[in-house]
């Protein structure tokens, strides 16, 4: 399946392409959905080879809400959450932070440089930080459980300047992710 499915998320409905099956961007900011087909998507296209293009998971919007369902209730695998996620726009770097973001889980949290050493690049934790925030699947891949030395640091989401997920500010949505999982200690 390719095109733009709406995600109807417990913020209210959010905006995901998928590409060949897998999800290539989930908009947590509906503002910032480009019209119509994104030039994403056909980049993604035309990056994946021939083999992988029919073999993402996702056959249907069904099948979508239902995958997310299981992001949210903790449920999916590491090893689904890669298997669902377009990766092919990431650096060799992005990649490899996003597969280590991925083994991040559920009800933990761990500092911006702890992922770069489970990235296998012990002193890039700003590089990290930076990888995160290019991260165009949030929720799937959960860079919200990502967090400074000293404090609960930032939370993006891939979307912009003035973002109000369900109203509000984006730490705040951070903190109600984490507190969904379980996290007090940044509530």
């Amino acid at each position: 399946m390719t095109g733009r499915v709406s995600w109807k998320s417990p913020w209210g409905p959010i905006p995901v392409d998928l590409v060949f099956g897998r999800i290539a961007a989930i908009y947590l900011d509906p503002r910032r959905a480009p019209r119509g087909a994104s030039r994403r998507e056909h980049d993604a296209e035309d990056s994946l080879p021939r083999r992988s293009k029919s073999n993402g998971p996702i056959t249907s919007a069904t099948a979508l809400q239902h995958l997310l369902n299981k992001v949210l209730r903790g449920t999916l695998s590491a090893r689904d959450a890669v298997a669902a996620v377009d990766l092919s726009w990431a650096t060799p770097f992005e990649r490899s932070v996003l597969l280590a973001l991925a083994r991040v889980s559920r009800g933990t949290t761990v500092t911006y440089g702890e992922l770069a050493v489970a990235a296998r690049s012990p002193r890039a934790a700003r590089a990290v930080g930076s990888a995160l925030g290019r991260n165009r699947t949030p929720i799937v891949l959960p860079c919200h459980r990502i967090v400074a030395a000293t404090g609960i640091g930032g939370y993006g989401g891939g979307a912009g300047r003035g973002w109000r997920p369900g109203g509000v500010d984006p730490l705040a949505f951070k903190r109600e992710l984490l507190a969904r999982e379980g996290v007090a200690a940044y509530a």
